[in-house]
């Protein structure tokens, strides 16, 4: 092969792999079943008043005081049906408590999600896998960063060390993406 046509052929390969990282690929999309709560999520700009009840909402546990101790539960639900070698699991009542859809096609490809990205294990700012730029469970990179502090009025190392706040943002990048129509586990590239 001489070196012209190496030459080209390599030119055009690049050119072809450029316009397949520009454009992405083009998949039809499959219709999840609808999420029991909540049915439609927004990531526009919010309020300080929305904002301060969001944070409030995701961060408050239900305490009753008895003679001389204090209970925190978190409310339980049965979850769907899955295979019992889905990785993650430990994960999916937190997930499904902030609004992850409990569904077996969900909640399996959410254990893969959180095998992916951190082997199960809440990847904070201290942890010694710490990338510099991926927080938590769900690995939520810092270019959400101006979001995830105004949403949750806290820095993004802090709130997004917290596997609920951080499972929590997960579901709405996911949901919205969905919302548009698109794979919701794009971020995380898993369409």
């Amino acid at each position: 092969m001489n070196l012209k046509r190496l030459a080209l052929l390599a030119l055009g390969t690049y050119g072809m792999c450029a316009l397949w990282a520009i454009t992405g690929v083009q998949e039809t999309t499959v219709t999840l079943q609808t999420p029991s709560v909540p049915q439609t999520i927004s990531l526009g700009m919010l309020t300080p008043q929305q904002l301060a009840d969001r944070a409030e909402e995701l961060t408050t546990t239900t305490t009753s005081t008895t003679t001389s101790t204090t209970t925190s539960t978190v409310p339980f639900t049965r979850l769907a049906d899955f295979d019992p070698n889905t990785r993650c699991q430990e994960w999916f009542q937190t997930a499904i408590t902030v609004g992850w859809p409990n569904n077996t096609e969900t909640l399996e490809k959410l254990g893969r999600l959180l095998w992916k990205e951190t082997r199960c294990q809440n990847v904070s700012y201290t942890h010694p896998q710490f990338n510099g730029h991926d927080h938590g469970v769900a690995q939520i990179n810092q270019i959400h960063r101006k979001y995830v502090e105004q949403l949750f009025n806290m820095p993004m190392e802090e709130s997004m060390s917290d596997p609920t706040l951080n499972l929590r943002f997960a579901f709405l990048l996911y949901s919205d993406i969905v919302e548009g129509g698109g794979c919701g586990w794009k971020p995380w590239s898993l369409c």
